[in-house]
């Protein structure tokens, strides 16, 4: 990691980040993984980030669950 500096009042610095590419039903994606010391680390820290992706899915479909069938989204006024 660099050590920061000031350019055109940014302050910018630079930092090694790994890429991880994951694949799954939606296709693949990227996950810049900031932080990580090496390569290992790097692919724990994805398996959590895809833990929480799959835990934020899991509560939209509950939430959705608590919609009524007999909704009409028609009816909304925007």
């Amino acid at each position: 990691m660099s050590s920061p500096e000031i350019y055109k009042g940014w302050i910018i610095e630079a930092r090694p980040v790994f890429c991880v590419e994951v694949w799954n039903a939606g296709g693949k994606c990227f996950i810049p993984v900031h932080n990580a010391k090496n390569a290992k680390e790097a692919l724990k820290m994805a398996k959590r980030w895809i833990d929480m992706q799959m835990e934020e899915e899991q509560q939209n479909l509950e939430f959705n669950d608590d919609i009524s069938p007999d909704f009409d989204d028609d009816d909304m006024p925007f």
